[in-house]
């Protein structure tokens, strides 16, 4: 297996530039796994063929290691401009508010009036249901 594993990095190594625009990422944390932490790749397709060798290289230490996480991994743009949050308040003494998420893109993804705002996500990773629950029933 040990070599299973220096094949399987070597691999993943021979396949990065340290210029490139695109990453192999956790979408759910945004954090690089093992073995690409702090590795780039030069075009999408080679960080889609890097995604299916992380997956059978983490695959494989699952086998020493069965408590290692299993996470969907992906491949995204490096340099993609985040999402952003806009909150805006329509006029003096009204309640109203618009909140606005957006980015690299086509403009607005996503606008909601009047709708409560909460944190999903504190430190890089998600918050239990019940945190995200707290705060909704907080603002309604």
């Amino acid at each position: 297996m040990t070599d299973r594993l220096e094949h399987l990095h070597q691999r993943i190594t021979d396949s990065t530039d340290p210029d490139g625009d695109f990453a192999v990422v956790c979408p759910l944390s945004g954090k690089r796994p093992v073995p690409v932490r702090g590795e780039s790749f030069p075009s999408a397709e080679v960080a889609e063929e890097a995604v299916e060798l992380v997956c059978e290289y983490r695959t494989l230490l699952r086998e020493v290691d069965p408590h290692l996480e299993s996470i969907p991994i992906v491949a995204v743009e490096r340099d993609a401009d985040p999402l952003t949050l806009r909150e805006d308040s329509e006029g003096r003494g009204r309640s109203s508010r618009s909140i606005s998420l957006s980015g690299e893109g086509d403009g607005e993804w996503l606008r909601m009036d009047d709708a409560p705002v909460v944190h999903v996500r504190r430190d890089g990773e998600l918050l239990s249901d019940g945190s995200v629950a707290r705060q909704l029933d907080a603002q309604l």
